[in-house]
């Protein structure tokens, strides 16, 4: 990962504050820089390994689709909401689940 994808990735996720920035939005300003989306979200994943980015919560959003046959079907989507990283946000991930 370069310094400047990290650094703009880091920025973006800082500007929104407590609220959080969605990860779509961040690969979109990302990719409006020059940046290739897979190359982001590589990132944004190493970063949120790394623990610079810690989710702040998520986006659901309602889908309506039509089969072929042209029944409705409704679907969710889910989407993080990222901050930079937060010791207090971060202990949500420790789900205690190694052993289990």
């Amino acid at each position: 990962m370069t310094d400047t994808l990290r650094a703009g990735i880091l920025e973006a996720a800082a500007e929104q504050g407590d609220q959080g920035v969605a990860m779509g939005a961040i690969v979109d300003a990302m990719v409006l820089r020059g940046h290739r989306a897979e190359r982001v979200e590589a990132a944004l994943w190493e970063l949120l390994g790394q623990r610079r980015l810690t989710p702040s919560g998520f986006i659901c959003r309602t889908l309506r689709r039509r089969s072929s046959d042209g029944a409705a079907s409704l679907g969710r989507v889910y989407e993080l909401l990222l901050i930079p990283w937060s010791p207090a946000q971060d202990q949500q991930l420790d789900l205690g689940l190694v052993g289990q």
